[in-house]
């Protein structure tokens, strides 16, 4: 039997056993599939993991890339005959309970007593926040951005969020507004969290001029682009005393230089693009179950689900 699936990575014989037992002589399993020779790869139907162009003109029945990341900006490269799926979904929760914690953490100022841990001091640090009460504005309101609303509002947040269009607006959202909009609720928020998609269109949206708009006791989190938020713009801000912390998961550039002025930039907390990976095993069987699922759908002829739409990349 020839091979139509080709899944890039390694440890997925289980899973296979599990997820696609009666399509199991049909897959590859690599973790370099650059290395594989033409024959096989010309007859591949569907690729799993991240691919690149060169890989791509090797594979011309190619009709089917399943991709183990929410993000499927960079495959423009893509012939419209092909269909792209993400793994929408698979890391919602995950990454909304790092963002509920890095946000209590800056409100109890917690990397301020860990510091004064190592010194054996013993202060009290004032302007310690509540989050039963506060504002909290979700800018993008996908699979992230809604668990994350779900779980403040839990807590006893108020929230409002921030999507292209208003419409299916949660119950525990009190507020839906349009990234138009944005700019009228910004002031009143206590935490402003980012979960937005790699799109032309949210570079550069937190310039200095919308960060100055916020709260200076206001808390900013981003785990979704780096590019969303200004480098420059946001480490003259925190310079000057605006903003209480800026908890970054992702940043631009990425990976942050050694040397980069942000690295110091007071009150801004950085992790190095870590609450949504799969490799560390914290959501590895959510991504793969959502990607070997959808290529049992294509393998029995029906739709996948998790589509990216090329004309918003997401």
């Amino acid at each position: 039997m020839s091979v139509k699936v080709i899944i890039a990575g390694k440890h997925f014989s289980e899973l296979i056993e599990k997820y696609l037992p009666e399509y199991k002589e049909e897959v590859l399993i690599t973790e370099k599939p650059e290395k594989i020779g033409d024959e096989i790869l010309s007859e591949a139907e569907i690729f799993c993991g991240p691919l690149t162009p060169a890989l791509l003109q090797r594979m011309p029945n190619l009709r089917f890339v399943q991709l183990y990341s929410a993000g499927a900006n960079g495959y423009g490269f893509l012939p419209e005959r092909i269909t792209l799926a993400n793994a929408y979904g698979a890391y919602g929760d995950s990454i909304a309970e790092h963002m509920l914690t890095v946000t209590l953490m800056a409100m109890k100022r917690m990397p301020e007593y860990l510091d004064m841990q190592k010194e054996e001091g013993w202060d009290l640090l004032h302007d310690i926040q509540r989050f039963e009460g506060s504002k909290v504005l979700s800018v993008g309101m996908g699979a992230i951005g809604t668990a994350f609303a779900r779980r403040a509002y839990a807590l006893g947040a108020q929230c409002c969020g921030v999507r292209r269009s208003v419409h299916d607006k949660p119950d525990f959202i009190e507020k839906l507004v349009t990234s138009e909009q944005m700019d009228e609720v910004l002031p009143e928020m206590d935490v402003v969290a980012l979960s937005l998609p790699g799109t032309a269109e949210v570079k550069g949206m937190f310039d200095e001029k919308r960060l100055r708009l916020m709260k200076k006791s206001a808390i900013l989190v981003n785990v979704g682009r780096g590019n969303s938020v200004v480098t420059e713009d946001l480490i003259r801000v925190m310079n000057e005393g605006h903003l209480k912390a800026a908890c970054l998961d992702v940043m631009d550039p990425e990976p942050l230089p050694k040397g980069h002025p942000l690295w110091k930039t007071p009150r801004v907390y950085i992790t190095p693009h870590m609450c949504g990976g799969y490799r560390a095993g914290v959501n590895y069987e959510r991504v793969m179950e959502t990607a070997l699922n959808n290529v049992r759908l294509v393998l029995s002829g029906k739709p996948p689900v998790h589509t990216v739409d090329r004309t918003l990349g997401y």
